[in-house]
């Protein structure tokens, strides 16, 4: 009897250091690595609709202190023009705008994305290199991850497909 009692106190031990240590890890490791592992799957996010009409939030659906946010508000640029966009019926009113990665109303990261189209198409604006004095454009794994969540195409259907419709293709990293 006593050994069984033993053995039951021991296993609800090692359950409980178990649980201390999921709940020590979803704590604990740094957010930005937290955060890249869940833009990988886009149906793990939803917009949120806050009380400020000018904030666009998307926000995970099992942990919600990790949001994306975009102050519509606050351009980075008005008209914005770039050798690799195509030619678009509203050439005048583009501009780029600061997607922030937050958790616990924390900024981790931003990037650059660009309204185009009179705001038919909101994508991430490429990187760029010079490769045999040729300035190349590339989107990274965090680009497309928050373009598939947050992206939208006005004549194309996702962002592989827009990436390879404009006057430089621009080339998608795996």
């Amino acid at each position: 009897m006593v050994t069984i009692l033993g053995f039951i106190i021991g296993i609800l031990g090692l359950v409980a250091t178990l649980v201390g240590l999921y709940f020590t890890y979803i704590s604990f490791v740094n957010p930005i690595t937290r955060f890249k592992k869940y833009l990988k799957n886009p149906k793990d996010w939803q917009k949120f609709k806050g009380t400020e009409m000018h904030l666009s939030i998307y926000r995970h659906k099992k942990y919600p202190n990790f949001q994306i946010i975009i102050d519509w508000d606050r351009p980075v640029v008005e008209n914005y023009q770039e050798k690799w966009i195509r030619d678009y019926p509203d050439k005048e009113n583009n501009a780029s705008y600061y997607v922030r990665l937050e958790a616990n109303a924390m900024l981790l990261e931003k990037e650059l994305f660009v309204l185009l189209d009179g705001g038919r198409a909101f994508i991430p604006s490429p990187r760029w290199s010079l490769e045999n004095n040729e300035q190349v454009y590339r989107y990274d794994t965090i680009q497309i991850q928050l373009a598939n969540i947050i992206g939208e195409y006005s004549w194309e259907k996702d962002i592989y497909k827009f990436a390879s419709q404009q006057k430089k293709p621009i080339l998608i990293e795996k």
